[in-house]
């Protein structure tokens, strides 16, 4: 019985203070730094390999609409780059259109062209964007719609990259 008491005290009892490692503060903050860094490095190749594939995500070509099936002030709805991102696109002149993601950037909405007003709106808290170049006019929007890049082959009109808005 003793042996397995003896036995039982070496297991629980096994630290030995003089063998620990000491660190103190400044070692901790050290290790701590030095750790971040190695994992900040680490990451990099990873956010640009996440970069490049956003740009190729975004330059994909998608047919729109044919000239002649939008008349001078009128828009039509799309998607671009994929299903899930609604787009715009206004003929403002005989030979000018512009394109903008029509999610508001305040809170998302749908943002829909007003020929009355020539601006396009924003109904959910009365947000309103330039239509030639897609800068807020009023409202609460913190920054510009994101323009879509227009390529015309022939009589129809493509949608070929995304713009971000400048702040």
């Amino acid at each position: 019985m003793k042996k397995i008491e003896g036995f039982l005290r070496k297991l629980s009892f096994n630290i030995k203070r003089d063998k620990e490692l000491e660190l103190n503060r400044r070692g901790f903050i050290a290790s701590s730094l030095s750790l971040m860094g190695v994992l900040f490095v680490s990451s990099t190749p990873l956010m640009a390999l996440s970069k490049n594939r956003e740009e190729e995500a975004h330059e994909s070509e998608m047919f729109i609409v044919n000239e002649k099936d939008i008349a001078v002030g009128q828009s039509v709805s799309f998607y671009y780059p994929d299903e899930n991102d609604s787009a715009i696109l206004v003929r403002i002149s005989e030979k000018e259109y512009r394109a903008y993601n029509s999610k508001c950037t305040h809170l998302m909405c749908p943002v829909y062209w007003e020929k009355d007003t020539g601006k396009l709106t924003c109904p959910c808290h009365n947000g309103f964007f330039n239509v030639e170049d897609g800068s807020v006019l009023a409202g609460p929007p913190p920054r510009a719609l994101p323009s879509i890049k227009l390529k015309f082959k022939g009589k129809k009109i493509y949608a070929v990259g995304i713009t971000q808005a400048q702040h």
